[in-house]
């Protein structure tokens, strides 16, 4: 094998019918970084021998699939994800654009994917891939981020990879967000867009494996608590976010990418609390402020700690 760098690498993905049931990527990703990987856990020998050497033996006890994915945030493979982390497919409708409305799966079994990885040397697919978390990082200086962590059985030999990239959908830019607060759900259309100065949002499924005995690999790959939480920074011309923390006040916060009126993601979430507020006062910069924010389940209106996740592309949805 010749040496090669990290970019002749191609990373495929998949909505898997069945779990474990290996499907054919059907979108090719273009990534920034990726430390997905197999992985072991192991079991040493340390009984007494007679002998002062701690160990003479090390046994394979599991094998698995984990690490992440790094990625500029677009409109179209982006779905595949989003199954994975909401748990289920969506309710697609339209044509030729479509709405892609997601809802979250009040499950421990959430969908999952085939993730497959080639390079010069080699051609892998991982089975039953689920998604642990998924990060959205915006900055007033490019493209909008995203890093999934993935967890999964032991990759499989796959020989059948044809990568093409000649449909990789429209990115979202820092200017095509939108990042509005109001007091419920239905007053976010009428409110005013803030002006951030970066936003960090993170959803997190919390998959770990259902390790059993008799096989080395996890029986399952399982989502537990669901949690969302984020964090802004914005300049600070007012007191509003540090009273936000101190009276332990609600609000619904929308995050929408609007590219276009066949390119967006809308989320939304309808009762929001805000921590860990904080200014930054450096003597020659523009006072600044950052606040934490988590998501929480409406209890009142018995609505989902994320009432809307729609993605709006060209894709019919049917590989979602």
């Amino acid at each position: 094998m010749s040496k090669f760098v990290g970019r002749l690498g191609n990373v495929g993905v998949a909505k898997e019918a069945t779990s474990g049931t290996i499907v054919t990527p059907t979108f090719y990703v273009p990534f920034n970084s990726i430390s997905f990987d197999d992985k072991v856990t192991t079991a040493r020998e340390q009984e007494g021998l007679g002998r002062i050497e701690d160990s003479d033996s090390n046994y394979v006890v599991n094998k698995y699939g984990e690490g992440d994915l790094e990625f500029d945030l677009n409109d179209l493979n982006l779905g595949v994800f989003l199954t994975s982390l909401l748990g289920a497919s969506p309710t697609s409708t339209g044509g030729p654009t479509y709405a892609h409305a997601y809802a979250l799966s009040n499950t421990n079994t959430h969908k999952t994917i085939s993730l497959a990885y080639q390079d010069p040397d080699q051609s892998k697919i991982f089975p039953f891939t689920m998604i642990d978390s998924l990060e959205i990082t915006v900055e007033p200086d490019g493209i909008a981020k995203a890093k999934a962590s993935f967890k999964s059985r032991v990759s499989r030999d796959w020989a059948t990879l044809t990568p093409s990239y000649t449909t990789l959908g429209n990115k979202f830019l820092h200017q095509h967000l939108v990042f509005k607060t109001a007091t419920s759900t239905a007053g976010l259309a009428a409110a005013s867009n803030i002006s951030l100065k970066k936003l960090t949002l993170t959803i997190s499924a919390n998959a770990d494996f259902d390790n059993v005995t008799g096989t080395v690999e996890p029986e399952a790959i399982l989502n537990h608590q669901y949690s969302i939480e984020g964090e802004i920074t914005l300049n600070k011309q007012d007191d509003s976010y540090r009273q936000l923390m101190l009276a332990g006040t609600y609000k619904a916060i929308q995050i929408k990418f609007d590219r276009a009126s066949n390119s967006s993601l809308d989320i939304q979430l309808p009762r929001v609390d805000f921590t860990e507020w904080e200014q930054d006062r450096s003597l020659d910069d523009i006072v600044g402020q950052t606040i934490q924010f988590k998501g929480n389940y409406d209890t009142a209106n018995a609505v989902a700690a994320i009432s809307t996740c729609t993605l709006t592309n060209t894709n019919s949805g049917s590989n979602y």
